[in-house]
């Protein structure tokens, strides 16, 4: 086995996902250079973890957040732009396997959430599941689960109805798209429990906030969000 992967990496070099220059040895996905522009985000507002917000929120000045709060591993940058895009609609497992180590070194440095009693990803609807054969904020959770020995409840929240993509929408096309669209597994009991939220991309935050609207009125205790990349 160690022979063909040598035979390989001699013949079919690795390539960095974002600029296209070969790996080294010890690199994987990115190279030492897109790595090192991946930066944590830091400078943020406590509450809904916006950059760069200093003193009163700009965001949480204009927005009733139901979730208690939000953190994002790094700002939307191209390069994890790209690393999304290939992640969310190609299923690269590789891909999935570093933003939960990201993910993993991200909390136990900033340790940004009291208590987690469970871990969830937000839902697609299954047309969307099945057209697509994953969802990537699943494969998340899995990942940051298994690294933070966290449970995890994949099925906790239900799509009631299928929802166009938020890609294309404003802030307030977004957070009708998605009012009354979610709702908790009734099998799962999570009264006084704090759950964790993941997707890979926060912008209004409309998804998961409506999310936690949801879990809340299930009398969940906390509700903590996290994403992977922060637009806004």
């Amino acid at each position: 086995m160690n022979i063909l992967k040598t035979f390989r990496g001699l013949f079919f070099p690795a390539t960095c996902f974002n600029c296209q220059n070969h790996l080294m040895a010890d690199e994987r996905i990115i190279c030492a250079d897109c790595n090192s522009s991946l930066n944590f985000l830091e400078d943020i507002c406590l509450n809904c973890g916006a950059s760069e917000n200093k003193g009163e929120c700009r965001i949480c000045s204009t927005n009733t957040f139901h979730f208690d709060r939000a953190r994002s591993v790094f700002l939307f940058t191209p390069i994890l732009q790209k690393l999304i895009h290939e992640f969310k609609y190609h299923e690269i497992t590789k891909i999935a396997n570093l933003f939960g180590e990201l993910s993993q070194t991200y909390l136990k440095k900033f340790q940004p959430f009291d208590i987690v009693d469970y871990i969830a990803p937000v839902p697609l609807h299954k047309v969307k599941k099945r057209d697509r054969g994953f969802n990537q904020s699943e494969l998340l959770t899995g990942e940051i689960s298994k690294n933070m020995n966290w449970e995890h409840l994949p099925n906790l929240i239900k799509r009631k109805r299928f929802t166009k993509t938020q890609t294309k929408l404003n802030k307030e096309q977004r957070r009708k798209n998605v009012s009354s669209a979610f709702k908790i597994n009734p099998k799962f009991d999570i009264k006084g429990k704090n759950i964790l939220l993941v997707d890979d991309v926060f912008t209004t935050g409309a998804t998961t906030n409506s999310i936690a609207e949801v879990l809340k009125e299930s009398q969940a205790d906390k509700v903590y969000v996290l994403t992977i990349g922060r637009a806004l």
